[in-house]
């Protein structure tokens, strides 16, 4: 039996196969808003999954290692310049700090830290020098970022 709101009726005798009844069909009603829900879920990561598999090998991947030596990682068209955003403790607002050539890319934190700042982000994307850009990077943090 499905719920039924109009049940039980006002001043009508109980019945436990009426409450019954009643309990089960919202039970049911629970039950198909579950597998509704599971497969909106799981629609959005294949969504997700999709979009990912289609712009993750075209995102830079911006990376520093132990010793502040900095690189990218990217696989999709040629990029004539990486334009280098940045934010610090003494410049909070992001900003367009740098561009550099590929094959100049820096490869310390020299270049890139502004001076006296105590803590400081990064992030870049690349341009083939007209109006084609690539997504930005990932944001790199050295120091105690605020909020992180």
């Amino acid at each position: 039996m499905s719920f039924n709101p109009n049940l039980p009726a006002d001043h009508s005798p109980d019945s436990s196969a009426e409450m019954r009844n009643q309990l089960n069909g919202l039970k049911d009603l629970i039950d198909a808003q579950a597998v509704q829900i599971t497969a909106q879920q799981q629609q959005q990561l294949d969504a997700q999954a999709a979009w990912q598999a289609q712009f993750a090998p075209i995102t830079p991947q911006l990376n520093r290692d132990g010793s502040g030596a900095w690189s990218v990682i990217y696989a999709g068209p040629a990029v004539a310049l990486w334009q280098v955003w940045s934010r610090c403790d003494i410049v909070p607002a992001w900003g367009a700090a740098s561009v550099f050539p590929p094959a100049n890319f820096p490869s310390a934190d020299s270049g890139l830290m502004p001076f006296g700042a105590q803590w400081w982000q990064i992030k870049i994307f690349g341009s083939d020098g007209s109006n084609n850009l690539t997504p930005f990077s990932n944001i790199v943090s050295v120091g105690p970022v605020p909020g992180n």
